[in-house]
């Protein structure tokens, strides 16, 4: 009976895996395909499907450096620095450039 537990997760997690490349491929074109109208066609750009992608793609990030975090928590044989804290560091001082350069160039125009 263990057995079919182990195989009905692992078909699981092969199902959510291929749904999650899936939507992650979705979003990548049509991300691309809002990018191409808006030089071509001069169509207002959507960062709807944009903003979608890199929530999705930071969330497995994190939710990965996190879940090595906890498997390594109190081994002595491992030591390394809280890459989750540099990467959440790291995330929220771009969202702080970015929104920076942003505003000078709306207030510049």
């Amino acid at each position: 009976m263990k057995k079919m537990d182990e195989m009905d997760r692992d078909i699981q997690l092969r199902s959510e895996e291929w749904g999650y490349k899936t939507a992650l491929l979705g979003l990548c074109g049509w991300t691309v395909f809002n990018i191409y109208q808006s030089i071509t066609k001069g169509i207002e750009l959507e960062m709807l499907p944009c903003l979608i992608l890199c929530l999705s793609i930071s969330v497995q990030g994190f939710a990965q450096t996190a879940m090595k975090r906890n498997m390594i928590a109190g081994d002595e044989e491992y030591k390394e620095p809280n890459k989750l804290v540099q990467g959440v560091i790291l995330a929220v001082v771009t969202v702080i450039v970015v929104l920076a350069v942003g505003v000078y160039f709306f207030q510049k125009a």
